[in-house]
Order: structure tokens, then C-alpha cells, then sequence
């Protein structure tokens, strides 16, 4: 198919050098597709975020394991595949391996007439990493009084895109509108690219930091991810000014008449990543995740003799 577009040859030899320094080095993989995000891209005719979109939430998912990304790889499909809708998910793409320092190894385009709409597309992405064992994060058991932060999102990141879109009576017309309240128009807002947090999350490393715990929150909403970080069998007690929240989400919980709970289920809440530290490194890390350009904010703290999230507003 790459040959059909005239599009070039992508390398897919990597080089694992890197396990030499390791005393036992694992290779972990990880896989994302952004339908919902995709599919208000192509309503608005803009996909050119698409594909680093993509990248980023694999790469973040290679974050919070505290491994090292190595290489990315796409799979595209479609009723009947377009030269010029594929070359600008691939330079989405490309971007965003660029910025992970990660070797695009290439993509395969995948007619589907019989599934998809015309002109619809679906995106899936897979990473390939290498992390040394002993220096995973999730190995270390949880302690009463351990620290939840949450890293800011850039907006919805890829999670509720369907109920957003549903319950907003989204159409291009109404994502092209401006609101004061966002500073922008919806459309942008919500497709603004998924931060990505390697850099941040390998310099609290490097500095000696112990990170007990680790979560993107992009496979479902905060909810899910919390009881992902908290190993599913501790509980917490999570607080978080309602000042410290998007407008974006307050927008959708009135507007879109979404109740406290399902939004927790569905949408981020303004945080991508979430990570547990201890009590005593709290503030040590939150210094330093400033000092990598980082935003963080206290969530709330581990409560081991429970495995219920209590949520205080």
C-alpha cells in the first residue's frame, strides 16, 4: 500500500544496545486507538493533530511503566484510503515520534469497505519499549499517607469524545463557535494534541525520586484510573478544588447535563498522569516536576484498609 501512495520506505530496525547497562531488561508494549477523537477530527476537516495524538498516548503508557520507548507503529483503516488523508496522519505521526525521540517503523493502510463510512478512518497505534525490571515503577507496595499528584491535561486527551459529542449536540457549525469562557472555540479545545509526559517522568526518575505508582488516565475516565494506580486494592481520599478544574469540564457537566459521577467515569477532570510517592517525597517531587515545566497538583492520599475513593468536594 506504501508503494501505491509513493510514499517512503520507513526503517524498522532498532538497535538494543541499551540493554547492555541493564541488569534485567524487559521489553513491554503498549497499544491505543483514538476513534472519538478521530471522528470529531475528520467532521471538522482537520486531522493534522490526529496522528501525534496517537503517538503521545502510547508513549505515555510507556511513561508510567518508567520504560524507555523505542519504537512506534500505525495501523490505518478505512473504506477507500486517500494519498492526501494519509500522508497528513503520517506527519502527525511523524511529529510525534520526533518529540518522543522514537523511531517511526511504520504503518499499514487496511481497506475495510464493509466497516467504516466513507470517508471514515480509524487510527491504532503500538509501542515497543525496554525498561530494566528492578526499576519499574509498580513493584513497590503502597503505604497509608502516600501521595496522589495529577499532571494537567491539555483537555480531554482521548477519553469521552462519544459522550461529549452526544450530549453537546456537537456539528461543525457548533465547534466552530467562540466562547469567552473557554478562550477559544470548542473545536479547538477539544482537539488540542495530548500532552505527553516522558520527559517529566524520566527526570523525577533520574533525580532518585521513587514513583510507587504510575497511570495515564486515557483508558476510560479519572475514576477508572485512580483504582488502575491504586493496584485495585487500596482505597484513597481524593480532593480537588472545583477552581482547579477546565472550564471545558464545567461546560459539560451543566450544558451536557453530565452528573459528578459519570464525568469522574468518563473524562479526565484536567489530569493526564497520576503517580504515587511517599509522604516524606511529596514535596521533593513536586519541585521537581515543576522544574520539568509541570503544573502538579495534590489530589489526595493512600488509604491501605480500604479499597473504596472517597471523593470530598
Amino acid at each position: 500500500m506504501r508503494e501505491k501512495f509513493g510514499f517512503n520506505k520507513l526503517q524498522n530496525e532498532i538497535l538494543l544496545d541499551r540493554f547492555r547497562t541493564m541488569s534485567q531488561p524487559v521489553l513491554v508494549s503498549k497499544t491505543n486507538g483514538i476513534s472519538g477523537k478521530l471522528n470529531i477530527a475528520s467532521e471538522m476537516g482537520k486531522l493534522e493533530s490526529i496522528g501525534y495524538d496517537c503517538v503521545a498516548a502510547c508513549v505515555n503508557d510507556m511513561a508510567a511503566l518508567g520504560a524507555e520507548p523505542l519504537f512506534f507503529y500505525a495501523n490505518i483503516s478505512c473504506v477507500r484510503p486517500r494519498a492526501d488523508k494519509i500522508k497528513i496522519l503520517e506527519v502527525g505521526i511523524t511529529e510525534g515520534c520526533r518529540q518522543a525521540k522514537i523511531q517511526f517503523a511504520g504503518s499499514d493502510v487496511i481497506e475495510l469497505p464493509d466497516k467504516y463510512a466513507f470517508d471514515q478512518y480509524e487510527l491504532v497505534g503500538f509501542v515497543v519499549g525496554i525498561v530494566d525490571y528492578k526499576k519499574k515503577i509498580g513493584l513497590d507496595r503502597l503505604a497509608d499517607g502516600d501521595v496522589i499528584i495529577g499532571l494537567a491535561s491539555n483537555g480531554l486527551h482521548n477519553n469521552g469524545y462519544v459522550l461529549a459529542k452526544k450530549q453537546l449536540f456537537l456539528t461543525k457549525g457548533t465547534m466552530d463557535v467562540f466562547y469567552d469562557t473557554l478562550g477559544a472555540t470548542l473545536g479547538e479545545i477539544l482537539l488540542r494534541p495530548t500532552r505527553m509526559y516522558q520527559d517529566s517522568i524520566q527526570r523525577l526518575l533520574e533525580s532518585g525520586m521513587k514513583v510507587k505508582s504510575c497511570v495515564q488516565v486515557a483508558h476510560g475516565g479519572l475514576d477508572r484510573a485512580l483504582h488502575l494506580l491504586l493496584h485495585e486494592s487500596c482505597g484513597a481520599v481524593v480532593k480537588r478544588r472545583l477552581d482547579t478544574i477546565p472550564p471545558l469540564y464545567e461546560m459539560l457537566h451543566k450544558d451536557g447535563n453530565i452528573d459528578s459521577q459519570k464525568m469522574r467515569c468518563t473524562f479526565n477532570m484536567g489530569i493526564g498522569m497520576l503517580l504515587i510517592v511517599s509522604e516524606e517525597n511529596a514535596d521533593r517531587t513536586s519541585e521537581i516536576l515543576e522544574e520539568a515545566g509541570e503544573n502538579p497538583i495534590f489530589l489526595g492520599l493512600v488509604e491501605t484498609d480500604r479499597d473504596l475513593i472517597r471523593y470530598l468536594e
